[in-house]
C-alpha cells in the first residue's frame, strides 16, 4: 500500500516517495534495496506520528496495514494491533475503521469473538453507508448472531449494499433470489444482479451466470457463452470454474474438445482447491509423455489472470 495518499490527505503536500516504487537515481540506475527499505521505514514512522497524534485517517491506514499484512516487508501482520488502531479511528466516526473493527469481532481476529460488539460497530458503519458493513450485518441478522434473527432486515441490508454497487453483495443477493431464501424465488432478478457483478469482474458471479447459460435457466441456452464466463472465473482462481471449464474441454461443449487443456484446468482445480470431481476427471485422462510434459509446464507457469485455450 502506498502511503502517498495518506500524506497528501493529511498535510496537503505531495511526497516524492512510495513504499513499493522502484526508486531511480539521477543517473537512471536503481537505488539499492536498503535505500528503498529505509525510505519505507521513514514513511511508516511518519504515518505513526500522525496516527499517534489522533488523526483518524492515519490510524485507519495503520490498522489496515496491520490487518492485511500490507507492506509486510516493513510491517508484519498483527490483528491485535490492527484492532487497537481500528478502534482509535472508529470512536472518531471513521466508517471504514468501524467496518474493519466489526469484522474482527465477527471472526475473533485480534480480539475475542463478540457478535454483540460486532453488530454495534457494523451498525454504525452501515448507517454511514458502508456497503461492506451492510453485507456483513445482513449475515448476522440472518444467522441471529449478536442480534435477534430478522430475515427481512438482513435482506434490507444486503439490498442496500447491492444498490451501492458492491459486487459481493450483488452476488450474494443474486444467490438469495435464485434459491428463494427470504424472498420468493426470482431467477430474472438473480440474473440481473449477477450480471452487474460480472461487469465488475466478480469470479463467483461469472461462475454462476455461466452455469445458467449452460443449462439455459432464465436465459437462452448458450454453451459458448457459458464457457467464456467460466474461462474468466477460472483465470482468476475460481476452482469450481476451473473444473467446469475442464469438463467443457473434455466434452467439447462450448469449446473445441481438447484433453490436454481439460487435464491442465482440472489439475489446477485439484492442486489449488482440492476439487474432488476435478481429480476424478484429471485421473481419467491419459496423456502421451509429450502432452504430460507440456501439461506440467503449463501448470508450473500458471498464475492468476492467465488463460489457457
Amino acid at each position: 500500500m502506498s502511503l502517498v495518499h495518506i500524506y497528501m490527505r493529511i498535510t496537503g503536500k505531495v511526497l516524492l516517495t512510495l513504499l513499493f516504487a522502484v526508486a531511480v537515481s539521477a543517473y537512471g540506475q536503481s537505488m539499492s534495496q536498503s535505500s528503498v527499505n529505509q525510505e519505507a521505514e521513514e514513511n511508516l514512522a511518519q504515518l505513526r506520528v500522525y496516527a499517534e497524534s489522533g488523526d483518524a485517517n492515519a490510524q485507519y491506514d495503520l490498522a489496515w496495514m496491520y490487518d492485511t499484512g500490507g507492506d509486510n516487508k516493513i510491517l508484519a501482520k498483527d490483528t491485535r494491533k490492527a484492532a487497537e488502531w481500528y478502534e482509535k479511528a472508529a470512536v472518531q466516526g471513521h466508517v471504514k475503521a468501524q467496518a474493519g473493527l466489526g469484522l474482527l469481532y465477527v471472526n475473533g481476529d485480534g480480539v475475542p469473538r463478540d457478535y454483540v460488539k460486532a453488530v454495534d460497530w457494523l451498525q454504525k458503519a452501515s448507517a454511514q453507508g458502508n456497503a461492506d458493513a451492510q453485507l456483513n450485518l445482513g449475515w448476522l441478522y440472518r444467522d441471529s448472531k449478536g442480534i435477534p434473527k430478522d430475515p427481512a432486515k438482513a435482506f434490507e441490508w444486503w439490498q442496500n449494499a447491492a444498490e451501492r454497487g458492491f459486487a459481493h453483495a450483488q452476488f450474494a443477493l443474486g444467490v438469495i433470489y435464485n434459491k428463494g431464501e427470504v424472498v420468493p424465488r426470482n431467477v430474472t432478478k438473480a440474473l440481473e444482479l449477477w450480471q452487474k457483478a460480472v461487469m465488475q469482474g466478480y469470479p463467483d458471479a461469472q461462475l454462476n451466470l455461466g452455469s445458467m447459460y449452460y443449462f439455459g435457466e432464465g436465459v437462452p441456452k448458450d454453451v459458448v457463452k457459458a464457457a467464456e464466463l467460466w474461462q474468466k472465473a477460472a483465470a482468476h482462481g475460481n476452482t469450481d470454474a476451473q473444473y467446469n471449464l475442464a469438463l467443457a474441454y473434455y466434452l467439447g461443449s462450448g469449446v473445441q474438445k481438447d484433453e490436454l487443456l481439460s487435464y491442465v484446468w482440472s489439475n489446477l482445480a485439484v492442486e489449488y482447491g482440492g476439487n474432488v470431481n476435478a481429480k476424478k476427471l484429471r485421473d481419467s485422462i491419459t496423456l502421451t509423455p509429450e502432452q504430460r510434459e507440456a501439461a506440467e509446464k503449463m501448470f508450473s507457469n500458471w498464475q492468476i489472470g492467465k488463460v489457457y485455450r
